[in-house]
């Protein structure tokens, strides 16, 4: 195929993307998840790639220290630690030195309606294309950006000369991103690591349309917790109202007080009756950060404005991302993923990661979720133009 047949790999992409968006492959959905991996295996094999199917469950992380546990986050996650995984992974060697280039992306749809049963599918995962776009959930985010690093080498094989492509299509990334810890050890166990001479680098296809991104926001979900003892509404001790609109004054000035953060309270429950004050008021919410802080700062900021009030941290934290100097896209102006990604887990492993994928974030994770035809046919351009000059 010449290096120029744009419209065969776009064609190859609408067709992989519209099957696994029928397939629906959520969390809830480990059968559909396996069947998508071995769709892209056979595609991929199709390509000229070597390819390896990775069975796993979370348990069996060698990284503890960073293994996610989605359960504390949401109890619909609570078999995610013994449930069989399906990584898969692909590498094309030039059979020369050279740098290697890591393509990933994640075959998980992120779940709506976490209290749906899983074999009732949304009414949005025909995969049909309609007016110039290609709708289903999951398209924007992300399986027509994974489908389309799966035809990368057919993008660059006429001058993929040196070097090597690796791709990795992972799980749970939608819940923390402990498919990409599994397939960063199973990189470093095959030799892939990036304490090498030539230059490693990873690719993540991310909704970022088109834009070069070399950062990403890390993710902090936290639980607040205001106990009171029960009693008749017109006895009460203390004006339990000002206190709940304290804390929430307290939660908004800290968030207007710091630059570069995002925080959204997505949770509040607690009480029994209206004329008995609530005993146990539950807040459940995420803080956003950009690169200028770390994890622990953002830790220590947030207990010291609700001082008087325990806060817990689900293990489900993810660390603000940025990368430097790499050769990927390194011509084209440079921005901020706005949101998390796993881009945070490579990095936690050595390797310098940009994000770069079709369609806009905004769409991502909608009811009528969708991916503009034109904007999937632009990245593919992009993407061989990108690839061509990293190999080059």
């Amino acid at each position: 195929m010449s290096v120029s047949s744009i419209d065969y790999v776009y064609e190859r992409v609408l067709e992989l993307g519209s099957r696994l968006i029928r397939l629906h492959p959520t969390y809830s959905r480990p059968s559909a998840q396996k069947e998508a991996q071995l769709l892209i295996q056979q595609a991929l094999e199709q390509e000229g790639w070597t390819t390896y199917m990775d069975v796993f469950t979370v348990s069996e992380l060698r990284s503890r220290d960073l293994m996610r546990h989605p359960w504390e986050y949401n109890s619909f996650y609570k078999d995610g630690l013994e449930m069989i995984k399906h990584n898969l992974y692909a590498v094309a060697d030039s059979g020369r030195p050279g740098p290697t280039l890591i393509l990933n992306g994640h075959i998980d749809v992120d779940i709506l309606n976490s209290s749906a049963d899983a074999d009732d599918l949304p009414w949005n995962t025909k995969g049909d294309i309609v007016g110039g776009k290609l709708q289903g959930r999951g398209a924007t985010d992300m399986l027509i950006g994974l489908s389309s690093l799966v035809y990368a080498l057919s993008l660059c094989k006429e001058r993929f000369t040196k070097g090597k492509l690796i791709f990795t299509s992972v799980v749970d990334e939608e819940i923390g991103g402990n498919g990409s810890i599994r397939a960063c050890e199973w990189l470093k166990d095959n030799g892939y690591a990036p304490a090498r001479q030539e230059p490693i680098e990873v690719v993540i296809a991310e909704p970022t349309n088109m834009t070069i991104c070399t950062s990403s926001l890390g993710f902090l979900p936290f639980k607040l917790h205001i106990q009171s003892r029960s009693i008749h509404m017109n006895a009460q001790q203390h004006n339990q109202i000002a206190e709940i609109a304290s804390l929430l004054h307290a939660i908004n000035t800290f968030k207007g007080e710091h630059e570069g953060l995002n925080l959204n309270i997505g949770i509040i429950t607690g009480g029994t009756d209206p004329s008995i004050p609530v005993q146990d008021l539950h807040i459940e919410g995420v803080i956003a950060s950009d690169s200028r802080y770390t994890i622990r700062a953002i830790k220590e900021a947030f207990e010291q404005a609700v001082l008087t009030y325990t806060v817990q941290y689900p293990n489900l934290v993810i660390e603000p991302m940025e990368s430097h100097g790499m050769k990927f896209g390194k011509a084209l102006e440079q921005e901020v993923f706005p949101s998390s990604c796993d881009a945070s887990v490579f990095q936690y492993f050595g390797y310098q990661t940009v994000i770069f994928g079709p369609g806009r974030l905004a769409q991502a994770h909608t009811e009528d979720e969708y991916i503009d035809l034109d904007d999937v046919k632009s990245y593919i351009q992009s993407l061989k133009e990108l690839l061509i000059d990293f190999f080059g």
